[in-house]
């Protein structure tokens, strides 16, 4: 549903609502631009609401904070990731990365793709009306409502934001290799790396659609043995298979999991 802020803040941004509403926004979205030159190029970040104010400057290159007022610096608390707007493979891959992770998605207008420091500046603009909206609607919930909220919806991690920004292919091959590094630390008896593979393989279950049954995949790699090795190579093969649209493939493999599941 597209909707954008209301009469009293026509001054600002026009922030079009594509999925979301600016009335509750999430705290975390898509942000896209279409170029000035060609609209079929699409650039996009990504915005999370910080829980706790930062000062960017104390971490964000020299390059980068030059081009910023150190006012906004100081009073940021929506984070553009990356800072500058990038160029993402098509609109239509926005659009899966939102509904299979739940985000907002806004369009904030048009950007020239080599105006670095325009794209900065606007990147900050949207991120400071962003937190408003957000703030705006958390003013307007019960106390409690919004003690629930914030238990339920806990700040990204390290490793689920950089999950976000690759591409599907990307975050397969990244699953086959923590695959495989979970399989190792099992085989080797190491709790340590088998707590590490889980957590990160956990991240990016969470920004994977569901039916790539991340979560089975885990349990499977888990298992001691030749069992424990089969069933890991079946669930990444069954990935991969999904990913090509193979359903042919995907039926023999999803029967072979099920015959050893239950041996």
């Amino acid at each position: 549903m597209a909707a954008k802020p209301g009469a009293g803040e026509a001054a600002q941004m026009d922030l079009t609502f594509e999925r979301g509403t600016a009335d509750s926004p999430r705290g975390h979205a898509l942000v896209y631009f279409r170029s000035s030159q060609d609209p079929a190029v699409v650039m996009a970040s990504y915005l999370v609401i910080a829980p706790v104010p930062i000062n960017l400057s104390r971490y964000m290159p020299p390059m980068f904070a030059a081009n910023l007022p150190a006012s906004e610096l100081q009073s940021i608390s929506a984070i553009p990731l990356p800072p500058l707007p990038e160029k993402v493979e098509s609109y239509a891959w926005l659009q899966r990365m939102a509904e299979a992770r739940e985000e907002d998605l806004v369009f904030a207008g048009t950007l020239e793709p080599d105006d670095v420091q325009r794209g900065l500046l606007l990147m900050s603009e949207v991120g400071q009306q962003y937190a408003r909206l957000y703030a705006d609607y958390l003013s307007r919930l019960p106390p409690a409502a919004v003690e629930e909220q914030e238990a339920e919806a806990p700040a990204l991690g390290v490793h689920e934001v950089l999950y976000s920004l690759m591409s599907e292919k990307q975050r397969l091959s990244e699953l086959a290799k923590l695959t495989g590094k979970l399989r190792y630390a099992v085989e080797g008896g190491d709790q340590r790396q088998i707590d590490e593979a889980v957590q990160e393989m956990e991240a990016l279950a969470n920004v994977v659609p569901e039916k790539y049954r991340v979560r089975a995949l885990i349990a499977a790699a888990r298992i001691p043995g030749p069992k424990g090795e089969r069933l890991s190579q079946l669930y990444i093969d069954r990935c991969y298979r999904l990913s090509d649209e193979d359903y042919s493939g995907l039926q023999k493999i999803d029967e072979e999991i099920k015959a050893l599941e239950a041996s």
